[in-house]
């Protein structure tokens, strides 16, 4: 079997950068050729330790490159529409840096030139989809466990992001000309894009409030909380910050269901199980499932470019997502309750 030859375009996004790169070196089938980054010194650090000769501060020259099977782009989003626009362009398969881009116009580009290549396309939000703590809940809610999904709450409390591992400067995370938002999106992108797919339902309105708690500051929000309702009338509430202190991260969630209650607990690492079934009455709390392995996340992207499997997600997916958070901005501008741009497609 003949390797997919992979181009890592951007460390922007080095938290999941790295996994990636160092988890490709580790896999049959598949293999990290090149690494572009407007830094080269960061590009080269990492190229060094992922055993990669080729390393570039133009992203042109893995995208453009015809030994270049797929791309993955980790750019600040200001830069990724054009990246991955191009990458499809050339017939690369894309894993996508989240959001897709900063505007819809700009997303709906990249999806035409996705579907004219017919590439694959896994959008980093979605690759949540893969961990078994997620397809713990998706097997759940589809056996009917929890009856029908009716409302849920998810949140999650980081910290100020980092440029780089060791450099507290928070660089192009909060300037708004790089990016779509701040604390909100940087993490409810994931959120919404866990419930579009537990759901199987699109978000026909969201409202939404921001604030800066911690960081005054700064020209983007360090916190925001959303009510999203879905199309079969499903209610949640997505609160996400960068106003956790030192370690503080945490990351929880509430799915209630007409028939019962699932909560994972991100700080004591457990879940809680409301139930009336064999073996579970009552309240139960059990270990939660493994971890997600962002490196496994590669051979499901392999897996489906050489059509092994159905991809987990789409690039329509990180469309619909960034459409749906760029509704709570909106709704923070007008003080209104927004409905999310439909699909032009």
């Amino acid at each position: 079997m003949t390797d997919i030859r992979v181009g890592l375009v951007g460390l922007d996004h080095w938290y999941s950068a790295i996994p990636l790169a160092e988890g490709i070196g580790g896999r049959d089938g598949v293999r990290l050729v090149g690494i572009a980054d407007a830094e080269p010194a960061r590009a080269s650090e990492l190229a060094t330790r992922c055993g990669v000769d080729l390393v570039d501060k133009d992203w042109r020259a893995l995208v453009e490159d015809p030994t270049v099977d797929a791309i993955i782009s980790l750019v600040s989003p200001d830069r990724n529409a054009e990246v991955c626009r191009t990458a499809a362009e050339a017939g690369k398969h894309i894993i996508s840096n989240k959001p897709l881009a900063r505007t819809v116009a700009e997303a709906t580009m990249v999806v035409a030139a996705v579907r004219r290549a017919g590439v694959r396309f896994l959008p980093a939000e979605s690759r949540m989809r893969l961990g078994p703590r997620s397809q713990f809940l998706k097997r759940w809610i589809e056996q009917g466990r929890l009856g029908r999904l009716l409302s849920a709450s998810l949140s999650i409390w980081a910290g100020l992001p980092r440029r780089w591992p060791d450099d507290p400067d928070p660089g192009w995370f909060v300037d708004p000309g790089r990016t779509a938002g701040g604390g909100w999106i940087d993490h409810a992108v994931y959120q919404v894009d866990m419930l579009r797919w537990l759901l199987g339902e699109e978000i026909v309105a969201v409202t939404g409030q921001t604030a800066n708690l911690a960081y005054p500051e700064l020209a983007v929000e360090d916190y925001g909380v959303a009510t999203v309702t879905f199309a079969g009338g499903a209610v949640a509430t997505l609160e996400d910050t960068w106003t956790a202190p030192g370690a503080g991260f945490q990351s929880s969630g509430t799915y209630v269901g007409s028939d019962g209650v699932y909560r994972m607990d991100g700080i004591s690492d457990r879940s809680l199980i409301l139930a009336d079934f064999p073996p579970l009455q009552g309240w139960v709390q059990t270990a939660l499932p493994g971890h997600h392995d962002q490196a496994a996340d590669i051979d499901h992207w392999t897996a489906s470019i050489r059509d092994e499997v159905e991809p987990v997600a789409t690039v329509e997916d990180a469309w619909h997502n960034l459409a749906s958070c760029l509704a709570f901005y909106e709704s923070v501008r007008t003080g209104r309750t927004i409905e999310p741009e439909v699909a032009p497609w």
